[in-house]
């Protein structure tokens, strides 16, 4: 029996034959000679991932064709991407401790709970490799898009802490449950998870109340590390399975920012860089041979897709590419919005067309594309004053902790950028909207998701978890809310 595949994103197109059961990485790689796979088709480093209609993201040397499937290739940022997270991930040996006796073939999930977005990893414990990767829209933006909304729901409403950590353990419990299914798997083989997160989500999943992070001084309940039973939460999972939550700088840069950077091999940058991740929050770390600065800016959710008119997360159907009328969308097919490498590119494009003004003024909504029925995908002038407030934001936060340090934008060796965002970002539109430094694009890095590269690390090697320790009792933490001159350079800053 054989099965049609179609091979396809922005730049191919290809249907080929292959007989029932065959590895669909062989296929890939007979079609497409660049399509990456660093481990070699061995399952051990989880790069070879594509998006398969109806199956989701599967790690295509270990999916063997069954069916006649779409498959969506990534694009080459995408691989590149990949590519430079995969050089500076750290590479360490597994260290599980005891959990890995509980089954015969054990199974760990690491999850990174973004304000947006959760993440999460299927690892098979005996051999270290990632073999599936399901992300979801964080169920508790039902709650408010921003964390702020999220921590006064759980103060001010009944049973409001209950229902925010229910949403987020039925997710997880959900993520378990399908990859079950689809692998024939009990769910008492996972034996361990492990969970970042900025550190009201990780207040959220405890039910630990987070109000104190809302207000001056900021001050979380906890930062450290925290292990328990993941059974006391209601996560269906072994019953001596082991929950662990990566320790927390401060109130806003999280675990995820600590694991994040932890995860980096920063023997092959040296010399001073900076760790930016831009989502809901703008949360930056300056390295230097003597110094580690972090801080963190109140982005606003605009670059993940909220309080934009047309703005959506990155997910199928959202415009992620834009450039002078032409453009890419997530998963092909009509583009339903955009999300925030698509509005940066946007924004871009107006300010190069004179559309946009130095000021930000613009005179009538921008139309970014029509579709299907006629109706317009715009972006309109209440838009353009998030994504200023937003890119002032982030810049001002880099540019104080610049100061700080005594080092100009010259001095900077490398800019790294983490995340869903940064994934996708195009930094030339980046750095010309005033979001970004203005350095040599060649040094930036875009290192993908490094919360989930420190998730599936804190999940193979015990070992890790203390140098995440080490880490955070090195950053100097700058917080810009009492800082006197960071007002001027918001305002001076607002400007494209």
């Amino acid at each position: 029996m054989k099965h049609k595949v179609v091979l396809k994103n922005s730049a191919i197109s290809k249907v080929v034959e292959i007989e029932d059961g065959s590895n669909l990485l062989q296929c890939i790689r007979e079609q497409v000679s660049d399509f990456y796979a660093p481990c070699g088709g061995n399952g051990t480093c989880g790069k070879c991932r594509v998006y398969i209609p109806g199956d989701g993201h599967v790690t295509s040397c270990l999916y063997h064709v069954n069916k006649n499937i779409e498959v969506i290739l990534p694009h080459r940022v995408e691989m590149q991407v990949l590519s430079s997270q995969y050089k500076l991930t750290k590479v360490l040996p597994q260290d599980l401790g005891a959990v890995v006796n509980m089954s015969t073939i054990p199974y760990g999930l690491a999850v990174d709970i973004g304000t947006t977005t959760i993440v999460f990893y299927v690892v098979n414990l005996l051999f270290g490799s990632v073999v599936d990767i399901i992300s979801i829209v964080n169920p508790q933006s039902k709650y408010g898009a921003d964390v702020i909304s999220r921590i006064n729901y759980g103060a001010t409403t009944p049973a409001g802490l209950d229902e925010l950590q229910k949403v987020l353990v039925q997710a997880i419990n959900g993520a378990i449950a399908k990859f079950c299914v689809s692998y024939d798997v009990n769910p008492t083989d996972f034996v361990k998870i492990s969970v970042v997160g900025n550190t009201t989500m990780l207040h959220n999943l405890l039910r630990i109340d987070a109000l104190p992070i809302a207000h001056a001084p900021f001050t979380p309940q906890f930062t450290e590390v925290k292990r328990l039973i993941a059974r006391s939460l209601g996560i269906t999972i072994h019953e001596r399975g082991e929950l662990v939550l990566s320790p927390s700088l401060s109130a806003y840069v999280g675990a995820d920012i600590v694991a994040g950077l932890a995860s980096v091999d920063m023997s092959k940058l040296g010399g001073n860089f900076l760790f930016v991740d831009i989502g809901t929050n703008g949360e930056m770390v300056l390295v230097t041979p003597d110094r580690i600065l972090a801080c963190a800016t109140a982005a606003g959710p605009a670059f993940e897709g909220a309080n934009i008119s047309c703005g959506m997360p990155a997910l199928a159907g959202a415009i992620s590419e834009f450039d002078q009328g032409s453009f890419k969308v997530i998963g092909g097919g009509e583009p339903v919005g955009v999300c925030g490498s698509g509005l940066i590119d946007v924004v871009a494009t107006m300010l190069e067309t004179g559309v946009l003004g130095p000021d930000g003024n613009i005179s009538d909504d921008f139309v970014i594309c029509k579709d299907v029925d006629f109706s317009a995908i715009t972006l309109n002038q209440k838009d353009v004053r998030e994504v200023q407030l937003a890119k002032s934001a982030v810049f001002s936060g880099i540019n104080r902790m610049m100061s700080m340090a005594g080092l100009s934008f010259g001095d900077l060796d490398h800019v790294l950028l983490a995340g869903g965002f940064g994934n996708y970002l195009r930094i030339s539109n980046a750095i010309k909207i005033g979001l970004l430094p203005p350095i040599p694009i060649e040094k930036y890095i875009q290192v993908g998701n490094s919360a989930g590269s420190g998730a599936v690390l804190a999940l193979n090697t015990e070992n890790f978890i203390t140098q995440m320790e080490e880490l955070k009792s090195k950053i100097e933490y700058v917080e810009l809310s009492t800082d006197s001159e960071f007002p001027l350079e918001f305002a001076m800053n607002m400007f494209f």
